[in-house]
């Protein structure tokens, strides 16, 4: 995944985060620090992917191969 900071004058740090095809998969708020757009573009991807293989958590074979996320449910 790649990180993208765009400094918008005048208005602000726009993150974005673009995929391993660099397919853009967020585009985030405009904020007044750059350091607080590389937060919102890392919670993003804390709360979307794995953090060990980059696997969606959303993907259909998530907890096939992620047996280990299972504990939570149960």
């Amino acid at each position: 995944m790649d990180f993208i900071i765009k400094k918008v004058d005048g208005i602000g740090y726009l993150p974005i985060v673009l995929d391993e095809y660099s397919n853009e998969i967020y585009r985030g708020e405009y904020h007044q620090k750059a350091h607080d757009a590389i937060d919102a573009a890392l919670s993003f991807v804390d709360e979307k992917y794995c953090g060990d293989c980059n696997m969606s958590v959303d993907h259909k074979d998530f907890t096939w191969n992620h047996p280990e996320a299972l504990k939570d449910v149960l």
